[in-house]
């Protein structure tokens, strides 16, 4: 629970960012603070370990951006490869690309069509990695990316996930049964005082 404290104590929630009426919670303050991030990276790599045989993983699967500061501190520590899904047009020869809408608009991710090269797949499975979850938009595409690349999705872990009455029943019917887990729930109770 204190880990749990402290991750929560490092956020930051801004209002009408990045347009009018939409939250934004930052997450980057936690990864100026060692302890903070070993705390996010210790619990997210033993929920992995007590959850996943690891010989049934290929890869961790990281989304742009912010799963880029912790997913491949999971993937180190789990032996495994750390696969990038980036914003469109970031990414140079062959890629696949899904569309999908965000809380605030819509957006592109892409793999590369070699993004597993050399990576043992074969009936394995990766796990996604992103900060936060919120409407479940960007962690589907990743999903349907890594399935068009010919991979399974075994589960989707976060730094935060939400719970709000009527947001929480809209994110379980866009996700479906894709598994996931995240070490802090936001609710209204715990939140922080926004900064603006």
């Amino acid at each position: 629970m204190a880990d749990i404290a402290l991750v929560l104590s490092k956020i930051k929630l801004y209002r009408n960012f990045p347009v009018p009426n939409q939250p934004f919670g930052d997450i980057f303050p936690i990864f100026r603070n060692p302890v903070a991030t070993e705390a996010v990276i210790s619990h997210l790599v033993t929920h992995i370990l007590s959850t996943h045989s690891i010989p049934d993983l290929c890869a961790i699967v990281a989304l742009e951006a912010r799963g880029f500061f912790f997913g491949l501190l999971i993937a180190s520590r789990l032996g495994l490869p750390c696969v990038p899904v980036r914003k469109k047009g970031t990414l140079p020869g062959e890629v696949v690309s899904v569309s999908y809408e965000k809380d605030y608009g819509k957006d592109a991710f892409e793999m590369k069509s070699d993004a597993f090269e050399g990576v043992e797949t074969k009936g394995k499975r990766v796990i996604l990695v992103d900060g936060l979850l919120g409407m479940g938009g960007t962690i589907m595409a990743a999903k349907q990316l890594v399935e068009k690349l010919g991979v399974e999705v075994a589960e989707a872990v976060f730094i935060f996930d939400v719970a709000i009455p009527g947001y929480t029943e809209a994110v379980n019917m866009r996700l479906g049964g894709l598994k996931r887990y995240a070490m802090v729930t936001l609710t209204a109770t715990n939140l922080p005082e926004p900064v603006n």
